[in-house]
């Protein structure tokens, strides 16, 4: 089997991986791949701007871009942002090899699912991201970046899919009476102390919904901090590092993100009265309206399955903030695939800052097999 690396941003890709391996030769594709077959000339067609300063933690969190449809992810070492330039999107990689799972009830527990990935609407939380709530060597990074695709908010969902959560509260129980760990733990507490957007990185591991470079607004790397360091780049104050900020002139904001509340799939009567409860429990808490349903996991596959809604935001962005469409009209049915792509069009078509994608952004693509 054949794997593609899609560079989707030759000249992001190269300014990466100069950044991370300063001492290897990026410029030619022998050199980022082992084979000397591959060997051509990366074409670098866009300037990417690469600012640099020595500064601290403080000042690191408050140079952080902040608005409502922009989220972070903070990496431990430049291992992922390796991966990142190579195959041209985030969760590829290693990142894939992790099992596939949609529990998110059990992701905020034990985040080790391929098809989900934590970012944090927040600069100042973002830290607990880049260390995995350990300690890290010397060096890491966060990229700021638009909306994804698909995204689920735990700490909403929680109150939302209830079930789902109190599913995974019994097995954390039953695992605790049968020896299998040695602490409880409230899986409800967890959520509500979770402020992430979890991006949902497809249905299954065909599915491909990640994040691209065109999302990326920024990646800040940190290099050359002291030592170990524990809860974010700073032990002591006024404990200065390197930080190098690239900055993507590719960046374009989605046209629209999906959001989700519960991750369950199901069919039948059964599943419709549980989707029922959900939808209520939306409706009382604001999120949607009287005459609307909240997305199911099977509304969100046919239409990032969909080769239409999948042209349109390839092919559309936003002056404006990213539309996130949280609910649909209670009378489409789960799953229809015309009467979803009808709204979803619909929706997109009546956003009033939607314009083209520039050409020259669209035509940076280079896809290499090997």
């Amino acid at each position: 089997m054949r794997s593609i690396l899609s560079l989707r941003s030759s000249a992001l890709s190269q300014t990466i991986l100069r950044e991370i391996n300063p001492a290897q030769q990026v410029g030619k594709y022998g050199s980022i791949f082992s084979s000397p077959k591959t060997s051509m000339q990366i074409p670098k067609t866009i300037e990417v701007p690469v600012h640099r300063e020595n500064a601290g933690f403080k000042q690191l969190l408050g140079s952080l871009i902040s608005d409502e449809d922009i989220v972070h992810r903070g990496m431990a070492s430049f291992s992922e942002l390796n991966s990142i330039a190579l195959h041209g999107k985030l969760g590829g990689g290693d990142y894939a090899k992790r099992p596939a799972s949609l529990n998110i009830a059990e992701f905020i527990e034990n985040p080790k699912s391929s098809l989900l990935l934590s970012t944090s609407p927040d600069p100042h939380t973002v830290k607990e991201y880049m260390i995995g709530f350990q300690l890290i060597r010397a060096k890491g990074a966060i990229t700021s970046m638009g909306l994804p695709f698909v995204f689920i908010r735990p700490q909403i969902a929680s109150h939302i899919d209830v079930e789902q959560f109190n599913y995974q509260q019994n097995i954390i129980e039953e695992d605790l009476k049968l020896g299998n760990r040695t602490r409880s733990e409230d899986i409800f507490d967890l959520a509500q102390g979770n402020n992430e957007t979890t991006v949902v990185l497809g249905a299954t591991p065909e599915d491909d919904w990640h994040p691209t470079h065109r999302h990326l607004h920024t990646l800040k790397l940190v290099k050359n901090a002291s030592g170990r360091i524990l809860q974010g780049f700073m032990r002591t104050e006024g404990e200065t590092f390197d930080i190098v900020t690239i900055t993507n002139p590719e960046f374009c904001k989605s046209l629209m993100s999906l959001q989700l509340f519960t991750t369950a799939f199901g069919k039948g009567e059964k599943f419709l009265e549980y989707l029922e409860r959900m939808n209520k429990r939306a409706q009382e808490l604001g999120l949607i309206t009287g005459e609307q349903r909240i997305l199911t996991m099977e509304d969100v596959c046919v239409l990032m399955r969909s080769p239409q809604y999948r042209e349109t935001l390839e092919t559309f962005t936003t002056t404006g903030q990213t539309k996130v469409l949280e609910g649909i009209p209670s009378d489409i049915p789960v799953g229809d695939p015309k009467k979803l792509l009808e709204y979803a069009v619909h929706v997109m078509d009546s956003i009033p800052e939607k314009m083209p994608i520039p050409e020259a952004l669209s035509e940076n693509t280079l896809h290499l097999k090997s």
